[in-house]
């Protein structure tokens, strides 16, 4: 016992000559959970606070936050699932009971999420990186992510007490599917798309109203004598010319005159241009936004590559266009050895590491690799694999080639540094070096 004691204040009192063997202990998946990878310590309280601002941080690439997301989506389909199943009455009750269970289960674990968001309030906006007006940190629970976490659970969990039956509070769990927003940027660039469209698009919704109030008012002109019983007033007929202007035609109401034909007709072909037109302005303005975006978060990306340091705005606006970013978690395989090469990698943060022989090399920010498979046509000649999370910028063949005829001094640079790999040994064919800073 003493003979452990002394060795246990040994090592504290060393803790530097096992910071390597911890470290390595720590890239498994159940010690990941417990010890730091900057000390190999378990973690203090103010540790496991980061712990769990980098795990509910929507951004976040981490281990952690990767399985945490994965368990909540899991939970949100289970929730729906139990949600489904006990509003179905030809089941035994023992099957409802189980599924009423299941999703007071899942609210209550949904409850406690929202709780930790808010004591962690400060935490996670320190690590997504919000920041006021003022300057000053902001807090999660006054973001839109914050109140919409919030707004998902806390109607079921209102509820709940007082109307748990298959119409009531279980259907709010609906709302759970809110959650997924914080992950997506597709509602983000959707209401912008909006905002910037907005005459556009208020021009289509007034050529769409004019059609459907003149249709339904001479839809009635023309039905209501032929059919008084079902064409009985201008609010029922507004509800014909709805199902007709989108096409969906219920057969509830159906005119029976040649001219309420006519305006049936007329009404459909102005439905099917109002609707394309509204969904053409959506779809550019979508597929610009998004193509904006992507170049916004390139040319970024771009600019802290060492490698483009020296060229000019005309140049990384060209290569803007043509690399697509993309985000690695840690121990990713990015190539494997023997693949088609059709594309080439520039680091832009995190570090790589190619599986070659005798030794692995090691690349980071402002190297590049995978240039010699799509100059050579070669399969890929070693193992790539990410050893923390990583930003990596991607050019593809063909656009490597027109990279090649817009901008021949960039890839003159790629040429010599693929041809002095392959002109070194094997074992010395990946360069650890920055080719950004070669003369």
């Amino acid at each position: 016992m003493v003979v452990g004691v002394n060795r246990f204040r040994e090592n504290r009192a060393k803790p530097f000559e096992h910071h390597a063997i911890i470290s390595r202990v720590a890239h498994f998946p159940l010690t990941h959970w417990v010890f730091s990878v900057s000390d190999g310590r378990p973690h203090t309280r103010s540790g496991m606070v980061a712990v769990l601002a980098t795990m509910l941080d929507r951004r976040s690439m981490s281990f952690r936050a990767r399985v945490y997301r994965r368990i909540e989506a899991a939970l949100v389909i289970i929730g729906l699932l139990a949600m489904v199943v006990m509003t179905v009455t030809s089941l035994a009750e023992t099957t409802r009971q189980l599924a009423s269970s299941v999703l007071i289960g899942v609210m209550v674990l949904f409850v406690l999420d929202a709780a930790v968001r808010i004591v962690l309030s400060h935490a996670i906006s320190a690590h997504e990186r919000l920041e006021t007006e003022d300057g000053e940190s902001g807090r999660w629970v006054g973001t839109a992510w914050g109140a919409l976490d919030v707004l998902s659970v806390l109607p079921m969990a209102i509820a709940a007490p007082f109307y748990w039956t298959p119409a009531g509070a279980p259907l709010l769990a609906s709302l759970w599917l809110l959650r997924f927003v914080r992950y997506s940027r597709g509602g983000r660039i959707l209401s912008t798309v909006i905002l910037r469209e907005r005459e556009p698009i208020l021009g289509v919704l007034l050529l769409f109203a004019m059609v459907l109030t003149g249709g339904a008012v001479l839809g009635y002109l023309a039905e209501r004598n032929a059919q008084p019983a079902v064409f009985t007033s201008l609010g029922t007929s507004l509800w014909w010319a709805i199902t007709t202007l989108t096409t969906t035609g219920y057969g509830d109401m159906v005119p029976v005159t040649p001219l309420g034909r006519m305006v049936g007709g007329a009404v459909m072909i102005g439905g099917l241009g109002t609707i394309s037109l509204l969904a053409g302005i959506l779809a550019t303005g979508f597929a610009a936004e998004l193509k904006r975006t992507e170049f916004l978060r390139s040319w970024d990306m771009i600019s802290k590559v060492s490698f483009f340091e020296d060229a000019g705005a005309a140049t990384i606006a060209d290569v803007a266009s043509l690399l697509r970013p993309r985000d690695f978690p840690a121990r990713s395989v990015v190539t494997r050895r023997g693949q088609p090469g059709d594309c080439m990698y520039f680091i832009v943060d995190g570090e790589v590491e190619i599986l070659i022989e005798p030794r692995p090399v090691r690349l980071g920010p402002g190297a590049f690799f995978g240039e010699i498979a799509i100059l050579t046509g070669a399969p890929r000649n070693a193992t790539v694999i990410t050893t923390k999370v990583t930003q990596l910028l991607t050019l593809d063949i063909a656009d490597f080639r027109a990279l090649a005829a817009s901008r021949p001094e960039l890839t003159d640079l790629i040429r010599k540094e693929a041809e002095r790999r392959l002109g070194q040994a094997p074992s010395q064919e990946t360069d650890t070096s920055n080719p950004g800073e070669k003369s």
